[in-house]
């Protein structure tokens, strides 16, 4: 075995174990002895994402495609980075260069999954899901991603069920442990859902749907704090320019009201309107600092293991 089969063997062992970072590095040194690997660099713009570098990522899988353009795991690289800009049409055309390589794969019809669901199309999302399960049941992460759909379409004993399967065998598999966690809040038991969360970040401190998870048990725990997060997460979902309408539309409805309401014969509610509004401003303005001012404190209560 070559020295770059060696360290390219060691990432796949590290990434499989959650250790990124470990991963990121010996890809490193793979592409050190070789720079003109396609797979190296595919799997390394894999590891970035992980890390939300999404430029370098996108930087990388470009780089796969160029050494290699009928490559699927380039491709599927290049998909999934695409996804993660949120440029959906373009990880669709990858993953349909993709599928079309390499039709009966099953991390492209994870990919597709994740692509449906980044769109809205949970029903899509599903079917590519399941199909994945059946190419390839022995990877925990599809049915990680199918307990996950199955809890946002609200068969919650379902999604419990997939997601104990998956820790079964792999007991340290992030994305499981957060579907149990979401679960375990959904009925209501907030300290097993915490847990789950500071177990899911013990393994990867930077994973997106632990902090998530985390900061859930913290919204449920405080009414106050927790109605920021329920208001930034309904904000928040789907794209930025649907973002940008509601809170316009918001504003805008606050100042047709101001002028309606003398109009109507109630010019005594202008004030308390004027009043409630300066006041959610404030809260708005106010309350990220001391929500995440409260998770950081629970993160510090999390103890690391050894190499992170």
């Amino acid at each position: 075995m070559s020295r770059h089969d060696h360290f390219y063997r060691m990432a796949e062992r590290y990434y499989a174990n959650g250790q990124v970072d470990d991963a990121i590095g010996m890809l490193l040194q793979a592409l050190g002895e070789d720079p003109d690997q396609s797979d190296a660099h595919a799997f390394l713009s894999l590891c970035l994402i992980k890390r939300n570098r999404l430029h370098a990522a996108e930087l990388e899988a470009g780089r796969a495609l160029e050494l290699e353009p009928e490559s699927p795991f380039a491709h599927l690289a290049a998909a999934i980075a695409a996804i993660a800009r949120r440029s959906l049409k373009q990880a669709q055309a990858h993953l349909d260069s993709a599928r079309e390589l390499q039709p009966d794969s099953a991390a492209i019809a994870d990919a597709y999954a994740r692509l449906y669901l980044a769109w809205g199309r949970d029903a899509q999302a599903l079917e590519e899901a399941r199909r994945a399960c059946e190419l390839d049941p022995d990877d925990p992460d599809y049915p990680a991603l199918l307990a996950s759909l199955e809890l946002r379409r609200g068969d919650r004993a379902r999604a419990e069920a997939l997601a104990r399967d998956v820790l079964r065998g792999h007991p340290e598999h992030v994305e499981a442990l957060c579907v149990l966690g979401h679960c375990e809040l959904a009925a209501g038991r907030t300290d097993s859902a915490r847990d789950h969360a500071a177990w899911a970040l013990q393994i990867d401190p930077m994973d997106g749907e632990a902090l998530t998870l985390m900061a859930a048990v913290k919204a449920r725990r405080s009414w106050a704090l927790g109605l920021w997060w329920r208001f930034q997460s309904f904000i928040s979902a789907g794209s930025r320019t649907r973002a940008v309408v509601l809170l316009i539309g918001m504003f805008l409805i606050y100042r047709i009201a101001l002028i309606a309401l003398p109009q109507n014969g109630l010019p005594q509610w202008t004030g308390p309107l004027s009043y409630a509004w300066l006041l959610f401003c404030a809260y708005t303005w106010i309350a990220p600092s001391l929500f995440w001012r409260s998770v950081k404190k629970e993160l510090e209560q999390v103890k690391l293991r050894p190499g992170f």
